[in-house]
């Protein structure tokens, strides 16, 4: 196996992703640019990766962008581009699909793979048409997670392909949107993939750390933590030029950059691991942050609701069940009661001013 994707643990043998290949010999390194932007590009960046080993070449061609007017991809001739260098250079190539249409166009120029974006799978309406053109056909399927943390809507968006009979399936995990995000461009939030793994076990789960880190520096440390986690295989960004990159130039690697995470994964310098770690306890306060501010919303909703009934804000009884419950929460997971008290004393007075606050303004209007 491929230094880059070495475990740690103890890691399953997946499930074979493409139909002519035995179990747990998957090339399951998937690595090309965000976007396909010329044949020239194209065949560029697939000479350099073939060079360093990698057999499943991944590019876009049509572009789902938030907002119009940016680079949309180059479209139908672009998958005419990748078949060209899956049989020059004897790799396996794929694309992102969003439509029927793109999937017939995928089958029709003989593409080995494709990906369902997170936005699409945000709409079973969507995968259910794609599953519909995909039914039975002898192509590798893999479902990104959707935009926001639900991994009942990405199980579901899997299954909608397998009760169709696609049985060369994957899921990408690239990461989830939860508001402005201080380091990451999207949340890992592994345990929304610990879910999709207890109920999918042969399932294979590839990690796509560009996506997660949106900075080619960060992409590494993402990488490692794959790794620790032992995730199936990687979903890699990789353009011949990143800063003249036409989609996502921040968060491309180079192919010499690809090079030397796959020879030295192992983290090279003291402070590599305490980086790691720190973006970890990072990645997890902006969690608490957002789960705090969704706890603040609920507040307000319940002061509305004293309001209306003509209860007081604050109800001894509530509080003291408050402390008491989140502190055997607190010793359940591991942690100190007392600090759950302190927390949640805390916490329980911001709640208490959010709802008197709330009201005066209300009373003034």
């Amino acid at each position: 196996m491929d230094p880059l994707l070495h475990h740690h643990k103890e890691s399953k043998q997946p499930t074979s992703l493409f139909p002519d290949k035995q179990p747990g010999t998957d090339p399951l390194l998937f690595a090309g640019p965000c976007s396909a932007e010329s044949e020239e590009q194209v065949d560029r960046i697939a000479a350099a990766l073939v060079q360093l080993g990698v057999r499943c070449f991944r590019a876009g061609i049509w572009k789902p962008r938030s907002k119009p007017g940016g680079f949309e991809g180059v479209g139908t001739p672009g998958l005419q581009w990748l078949r060209h260098v899956g049989d020059r250079y004897r790799l396996r190539v794929g694309t992102e699909v969003g439509t029927a249409e793109h999937a017939r166009q995928a089958l029709d120029h003989g593409l080995d793979f494709v990906w369902i974006g997170a936005r699409t799978t945000t709409s079973p309406f969507a995968v259910s048409e794609l599953a519909e053109v995909l039914e039975g056909e002898e192509i590798t399927v893999l479902v990104k997670n959707p935009i926001a943390p639900d991994s009942d809507l990405w199980i579901g968006a899997i299954r909608r392909f397998m009760e169709k009979g696609v049985t060369h399936l994957a899921a990408v995990h690239r990461g989830f949107s939860v508001g402005a995000n201080a380091l990451l461009r999207n949340l890992p939030l592994w345990s929304e993939v610990d879910r999709v793994r207890e109920c999918l076990p042969d399932l294979p789960i590839l990690c796509d750390p560009s996506h997660i880190a949106g900075r080619a520096d960060l992409v590494p440390i993402i990488v490692r933590e794959a790794r620790d986690r032992s995730y199936d295989g990687l979903f890699i960004e990789v353009h011949p030029d990143p800063r003249h990159a036409l989609s996502d130039a921040a968060q491309q690697l180079t192919p010499e950059q690809l090079g030397q995470l796959m020879t030295t994964p192992e983290p090279d310098r003291p402070g590599d691991e305490l980086d790691r770690l720190r973006l970890v306890l990072d990645s997890l306060d902006e969690e608490i942050i957002r789960l705090l501010a969704e706890r603040a919303r609920t507040t307000r909703e319940i002061g509305a609701w004293k309001d209306l009934h003509r209860l007081s804000h604050h109800q001894p009884d509530r509080e003291e069940e408050l402390y008491r419950t989140r502190a055997e929460l607190a010793r359940l997971y591991g942690l100190s009661p007392e600090l759950a008290k302190e927390l949640y004393h805390t916490i329980h007075k911001h709640s208490i001013r959010l709802q008197d606050d709330e009201a005066t303004k209300h009373s003034r209007e």
